[in-house]
């Protein structure tokens, strides 16, 4: 094989290499991108009916901002698991709770609605301190009210716990959509 060959061969194979390096360096770079500001969470139960079903796989945004009715994924301490639910109440929201019922006061748009829970007597004991939902701190409820396990039996959901706003429902494949 004569130099000049060589030198062309050896050409080639540097190009390709850079390409290839080039390559997975941006997928490395998009993987790191999407795992910062996204997340697949599943959704266990059917506390979340009809929104959500019990197997759906959401797809969570990190950076999206809360506001009342986003669905979100969260955790809580006292409970195992993590949980798909609804954000009914938002911090500074109004509070008042009489024996084991926590009226809720939203002031949306110039007007005010007021929602009506019971909660478990412990919940109701440990909320009954607040006037408003604190700082950093949200009111959740599942969709299915009469199965769903929320903020009605485990109280507020610390903003540092949420994992995201659910953004699309990814799987089974025939449902994907987005999730309002």
């Amino acid at each position: 094989m004569s130099t000049r060959r060589k030198r062309q061969l050896s050409i080639h194979w540097l190009k390709v290499l850079v390409k290839s390096a080039l390559f997975v360096a941006m997928l490395i770079i998009l993987f790191s991108w999407v795992h910062s500001n996204y997340l697949i969470h599943p959704v266990a139960g059917t506390s979340m009916q009809e929104s959500l079903q019990d197997g759906d796989r959401v797809l969570l945004n990190k950076r999206s901002p809360i506001v009342r009715y986003s669905v979100i994924g969260f955790s809580v301490s006292e409970e195992e698991g993590m949980f798909v639910k609804r954000v009914i109440g938002l911090p500074g929201d109004s509070v008042l709770v009489q024996g084991n019922r926590l009226i809720l006061s939203i002031g949306d748009e110039g007007f005010t609605t007021t929602y009506t829970f019971d909660l478990e007597p412990k919940t109701a004991r440990e909320l009954k301190k607040d006037a408003t939902i604190p700082p950093h701190h949200y009111f959740v409820i599942g969709d299915h009210t009469a199965v769903s396990k929320d903020s009605r039996s485990f109280g507020w959901v610390d903003a540092e716990k949420v994992e995201g706003k659910v953004q699309y429902r990814v799987y089974p494949f025939s449902e994907f959509g987005p999730i309002n």
